[in-house]
């Protein structure tokens, strides 16, 4: 049995000089007691008041990418910040002939809000990240499990815009938003439920009215029922994997692995965090778990390939075609 003690990490960084964190390696930092945070007195040696040790080289190298990758999140929260042209939607595109079969619940309204959501978990990952970023000083602070938290969302939401937008068929694009939007329907009826707040349309209407546009889209009346159940996360990660060059079993494996660490599961814990044994009681061994910088690298590189992916399939429905 393993009782866990978890720690977070500050990495403390000292630029030498101004320019690009790629060309200037960084002497980076890991803290080991962050007691001089409450107050207690400093002792020498000290970087901003954290007692530190120093980071492998590896992990210097991986941090530097990770913040490098997260610099292109900020171009994105450009786009999905009210910038009507990144979202328009052209006459004669795929998109456009999907919305006109689909609406109210447009395809394209759809994968934009997933694209739109997946952007902010890079976001919030990148501030959970920074603590103070300037031309002299870097200070980066690694979670054990709620970072992972936020590239499980990003990946999720990225893989919902790839796996609306990419099939090459409308019926399948038009087939999948319905989908979604009824277990939209089934999970706010059910919260609904629970707050006593009915809704002014009943969840029958509600999907009857998808039955409806999924038939008149040409979907055969006896597919309908089982079209209208949107598969799990885990399905759609696959699916849109495939349709990437991460592959389905890739894509899978880092949803996973920063699932087991949303949840707290022990075998994510375990398995995904670096660990030491700092002591010993009979079959016990009390285990010390620090955040994984090569692990938060790669799972964040695979959920931007996929919300790259995701703005890529968006950009070539909506345009136009004809």
């Amino acid at each position: 049995m393993e009782r866990i003690k978890r720690r977070n990490r500050t990495v403390a960084a000292q630029i030498r000089t101004v320019e690009t964190f790629a060309k200037n390696p960084w002497p980076l930092l890991r803290v080991a007691d962050a007691s001089a945070r409450r107050g207690n007195p400093v002792a020498p040696g000290v970087v901003a008041g954290i007692p530190s040790v120093n980071v492998r080289d590896d992990e210097q190298r991986d941090l530097r990418k990770l913040l490098s990758l997260l610099e292109r999140v900020e171009a994105w929260g450009r786009l999905t910040d009210g910038q009507p042209q990144a979202w328009r939607v052209q006459a004669g595109s795929a998109f456009a002939g999907d919305d006109a079969k689909t609406d109210p619940y447009q395809v394209s309204h759809s994968a934009w809000h997933a694209l739109t959501v997946a952007t902010d978990h890079l976001q919030c990952l990148r501030s959970s990240l920074v603590r103070e970023l300037t031309d002299k000083r870097a200070s980066v602070h690694i979670h054990t499990h709620a970072q992972s938290s936020l590239i499980r969302g990003a990946l999720e939401n990225g893989a919902r815009a790839v796996w609306l937008a990419a099939p090459a068929t409308r019926l399948t694009r038009i087939s999948r938003r319905l989908a979604l939007e009824a277990a939209e329907v089934r999970h706010s009826s059910r919260l609904r439920q629970l707050v006593q707040q009915p809704a002014k349309r009943t969840a029958e209407d509600r999907l009857r009215q998808l039955t409806d546009l999924a038939m008149a889209a040409g979907l055969a009346p006896e597919r309908v029922k089982k079209t209208l159940n949107a598969p799990g996360y885990g399905e759609i990660v696959r699916d849109a994997g495939e349709r990437t060059t991460l592959g389905a079993d890739i894509a899978e494996v880092v949803w996973s692995g920063c699932s087991a660490l949303a949840h707290g599961d022990l075998y994510g814990t375990l398995g995904m965090l670096e660990r030491d044994i700092v002591a010993r009681d009979r079959s016990v061994a009390v285990t010390r778990v620090t955040g994984s910088i090569s692990g938060l690298y790669w799972s964040a590189v695979s959920a931007v390939f996929m919300i790259d992916h995701g703005f890529g399939y968006y950009r070539q429905r909506a345009a136009a075609h004809h």
